[in-house]
């Protein structure tokens, strides 16, 4: 009966905004996921044409017209990571820029208004050759880490340049790493405290102040592209390229699983998952096209259960694969995006690139 009662409570987004035409200007131009913006005021896209669009929250709500986006930064290269600034205040003008990392290419702090470069941080191997972050995120308001290969690099926003902080990511089986590291995370409620995850399947805790792993974390048996804490940084959710589950790791308890989500993943790319404000569902893309809602109401009462017992619901959100999916920080909205790769090989193959707004 309490199974049943969740269930229901996940109903089915309601379609309120498509942006289509800009996306779909050149072939193959599928988009990389999207990110409300920590305040709510801006959701950001990136696509393989080169550039991270910011699209302002009363255009997409208020009209029923394509959507164009009010400001944009052209990358040198196809954007490998691009994260909010966590204290940006689009009111006020405080904090208001994103970063963002791509191949051959220094990690570049951005103004959300204007897209235009605010600063640059640069990465050297033992060669004097520039290194390209693979992923980033903001460790806090001033510092920014970045994510290499054996390694990831904490800089200090307000000193554009080369200084910064290295902090080797080891393999947490043979002790040496020869893996890239595909995200990164900031601990939501330790100061210096984050995760990392690699292609080559490994998972783990770090801190900016101590070397080594602080705690492995073990399930994922492909490319790690995706980890994500919940607000109290009790839980750390992490998502794989090919591979079909969604792993929940106890932070307290010495990583133990929790609960893993089944979802379809049968691609290479990024398939974005994502936790609502109130932690009560987590939305994931599929390759099919649709779009999973798991309640996380019973979390706390399941210990390594797998979510067979647990409410879900499936949408169909578009006719190509979901890679991208953000829920509003205040609002009941939900951001989808679509695209991948097509060698048009065969006539049925359908090709979708194109951002879409749901109501809750």
């Amino acid at each position: 009966k309490q199974w049943y009662q969740r269930r229901v409570a996940i109903t089915a987004g309601t379609l309120t905004k498509t942006t289509s035409k800009l996306f779909s200007s050149t072939p193959n131009n599928y988009l990389k996921g999207c990110k409300w913006s920590p305040d709510g005021l801006a959701l950001l896209t990136c696509s393989r044409d080169k550039i991270v669009r910011i699209f302002n929250i009363p255009d997409i709500t208020t009209t029923t017209v394509e959507q164009h986006p009010t400001a944009q930064h052209s990358a040198a290269n196809v954007p490998y990571d691009v994260e909010w600034n966590p204290e940006i205040d689009h009111l006020s003008a405080g904090n208001c820029n994103f970063a963002v990392s791509c191949k051959d290419s220094p990690v570049q702090l951005v103004n959300a208004f204007t897209g235009a470069t605010l600063a640059s941080f640069t990465a050297f191997n033992n060669v004097e050759v520039l290194i390209s972050a693979f992923s980033v995120c903001y460790l806090s308001r001033d510092k920014v880490l970045g994510g290499y290969c054996k390694h990831v690099r904490v800089f200090d926003a307000t000193r554009p340049g080369r200084d910064c902080t290295v902090i080797p990511v080891g393999d947490l089986q043979h002790q040496n790493n020869n893996s890239i590291v595909s995200t990164v995370a900031a601990h939501p409620t330790v100061d210096g405290l984050f995760g990392a995850g690699c292609y080559n399947s490994t998972v783990g805790l770090y801190s900016s102040q101590i070397k080594g792993v602080l705690m492995p974390f073990y399930g994922p048996q492909h490319g790690v592209t995706q980890i994500l804490f919940s607000k109290d940084g009790n839980r750390l959710y992490c998502g794989s390229r090919m591979e079909g589950e969604i792993y929940c790791f106890d932070t307290r308890y010495n990583g133990s699983v929790l609960h893993t989500y089944h979802r379809d993943v049968q691609t290479n790319q990024r398939i974005q998952f994502d936790i609502n404000k109130s932690e009560s569902m987590l939305a994931t893309g599929n390759h099919d096209g649709t779009v999973l809602l798991f309640d996380l109401s019973g979390e706390q009462s399941v210990v390594n259960q797998e979510d067979d017992g647990m409410s879900e619901l499936r949408f169909e959100a578009h006719t190509d694969t979901v890679n991208g999916v953000s829920f509003h920080p205040y609002w009941g909205l939900l951001a989808t995006v679509s695209g991948r790769r097509h060698f048009h090989i065969e006539d049925s193959e359908t090709e979708e690139n194109s951002l879409k707004i749901w109501s809750f």
